[in-house]
């Protein structure tokens, strides 16, 4: 990894990945992870079934034509877990391993191997509990069949899957997710799996085309969490984030500290749910870098 290190830049609003120099796995510092976190890029081709009004991908130049296949990720992943596993990297210390990268890992035909081979590593290097392993999805095909076989295995590694939840209607999932996933279909999925499983619901907030604050907005979107909830859904926590790199409109503008905080007072008034709060720059819990 040596010949790379000098182009791995480590912030809160720098997700540079490797794979123009067709490398899968890519060292990140994370808000929501709260420090190092090891991103496997399953996506290298920036193809992804979502269109985000507010992705920080950069998709204006071309993306690699290459595939990822189980023994590239688990070559690299070795090669930095003998780096990092024991005495982290640049003084942060591993919290958790993340498949998200440029697109829907979900969408990924090799996506069930992969994630038995983070369980197969975390014990082989005996990486700590606390460790996570961590999949981000929109949820759009968490329903395969060949994934089911996985999954109590996953958790059982300390295994989370982090759901997206930007939208609360068919018309906002249109306008700031831009995908042609029915919206009725989609929250059925997350409620399908989250009576399984336990979720962690990713949601992002932040002006878009010149939209003044108001909290009053997100009604609808606490309504459709409260109806998660009484069906059944087991969300363990709502991480609320708003935006850290340039994304990809540029209507689309973070939150300030204040009006994150009045949201995140709104969350924890309303919902029974542990909310996690994310600033432009760190959260709470922790000081930006």
């Amino acid at each position: 990894m040596s010949e790379l290190d000098d182009r791995i830049t480590l912030a809160y609003d720098s997700h540079d990945r490797l794979s123009q120099y067709e490398r899968l796995v890519y060292p990140v510092v994370s808000r929501r992870s709260g420090g190092l976190s090891l991103g496997i890029n399953l996506n290298p081709d920036k193809r992804c079934n979502f269109d985000c009004v507010y992705c920080q991908v950069e998709r204006t130049e071309q993306a690699p034509e290459f595939e990822p296949t189980l023994e590239q990720i688990e070559r690299e992943l070795r090669d930095w877990l003998e780096q990092i596993s024991d005495q982290g990297y640049r003084g942060y210390p591993l919290r958790d391993i993340g498949l998200a990268g440029d697109g829907e890992p979900t969408t990924v035909r090799i996506l069930p191997q992969v994630l038995q081979l983070l369980i197969d590593l975390k014990q082989e290097y005996a990486l700590a509990d606390e460790v996570k392993l961590v999949l981000f999805t929109n949820a759009t095909k968490i329903d395969r069949k060949d994934l089911q076989p996985v999954w109590d295995g996953f958790y059982q590694a300390r295994g989370e899957v982090w759901c997206k939840l930007d939208f609360w209607d068919a018309e906002s999932l249109e306008q700031l997710n831009r995908t042609r996933a029915p919206f009725d279909r989609l929250v059925n999925k997350i409620s399908q799996f989250g009576n399984q499983y336990p979720l962690v619901l990713q949601s992002c907030f932040f002006n878009w085309c010149n939209q003044s604050f108001n909290i009053d907005h997100y009604d609808r979107y606490v309504e459709l969490v409260d109806r998660l909830l009484k069906q059944g859904t087991q969300i363990s926590k709502i991480q609320a984030y708003t935006l850290a790199r340039q994304p990809s409109e540029a209507q689309a503008r973070p939150w300030s500290d204040a009006e994150m905080d009045a949201l995140a007072a709104d969350l924890r008034q309303r919902l029974p749910v542990e909310v996690e709060l994310f600033y432009e720059k760190g959260s709470e819990e922790n000081s930006p870098v």
